[in-house]
Protein backbone atom coordinates (compact mmCIF):
# COMPACT_ATOMS: atom_id res chain seq x y z
CA UNK A 1 0.00 0.00 0.00
CA UNK A 2 1.36 3.41 -0.92
CA UNK A 3 1.47 6.29 1.52
CA UNK A 4 -1.22 8.11 -0.47
CA UNK A 5 -3.50 5.06 -0.36
CA UNK A 6 -2.96 4.89 3.38
CA UNK A 7 -3.77 8.58 3.84
CA UNK A 8 -6.83 8.33 1.61
CA UNK A 9 -8.10 5.37 3.66
CA UNK A 10 -8.05 7.26 6.95
CA UNK A 11 -11.46 7.81 8.47
CA UNK A 12 -10.62 9.64 11.68
CA UNK A 13 -11.44 13.31 11.91
CA UNK A 14 -8.81 15.94 12.58
CA UNK A 15 -10.24 16.39 16.09
CA UNK A 16 -10.01 12.65 16.84
CA UNK A 17 -6.38 12.61 15.76
CA UNK A 18 -5.60 15.74 17.78
CA UNK A 19 -7.26 14.24 20.86
CA UNK A 20 -5.31 11.00 20.44
CA UNK A 21 -2.03 12.91 20.21
CA UNK A 22 -2.89 14.98 23.29
CA UNK A 23 -3.77 11.78 25.19
CA UNK A 24 -0.39 10.36 24.19
CA UNK A 25 1.35 13.50 25.40
CA UNK A 26 -0.44 13.28 28.76
CA UNK A 27 0.61 9.62 29.13
CA UNK A 28 4.20 10.48 28.24
CA UNK A 29 4.24 13.22 30.90
CA UNK A 30 3.23 10.65 33.51
CA UNK A 31 5.87 8.19 32.29
CA UNK A 32 8.54 10.90 32.39
CA UNK A 33 8.27 10.97 36.18
CA UNK A 34 10.50 7.87 36.21
CA UNK A 35 13.35 9.64 34.42
CA UNK A 36 16.35 11.37 35.98
CA UNK A 37 15.94 15.17 36.15
CA UNK A 38 18.05 16.04 33.09
CA UNK A 39 16.32 13.44 30.93
CA UNK A 40 12.92 14.47 32.27
CA UNK A 41 13.57 18.12 31.38
CA UNK A 42 14.46 17.14 27.81
CA UNK A 43 11.43 14.85 27.53
CA UNK A 44 9.07 17.54 28.84
CA UNK A 45 10.55 20.12 26.44
CA UNK A 46 9.94 17.74 23.54
CA UNK A 47 6.37 17.13 24.74
CA UNK A 48 5.81 20.88 24.98
CA UNK A 49 6.93 21.21 21.35
CA UNK A 50 4.54 18.43 20.35
CA UNK A 51 1.69 20.16 22.19
CA UNK A 52 2.51 23.49 20.53
CA UNK A 53 2.55 21.86 17.11
CA UNK A 54 -0.80 20.14 17.68
CA UNK A 55 -2.42 23.21 19.25
CA UNK A 56 -1.18 25.72 16.67
CA UNK A 57 0.06 23.88 13.58
CA UNK A 58 0.10 27.06 11.48
CA UNK A 59 2.71 28.76 13.64
CA UNK A 60 6.46 28.11 13.47
CA UNK A 61 7.77 26.18 16.48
Amino acid sequence: MSLQEHVNGQTKSREEVRDAILDGIAEAVEESKNLVPNSRATALKDLAEAYAWVSSPGHPH
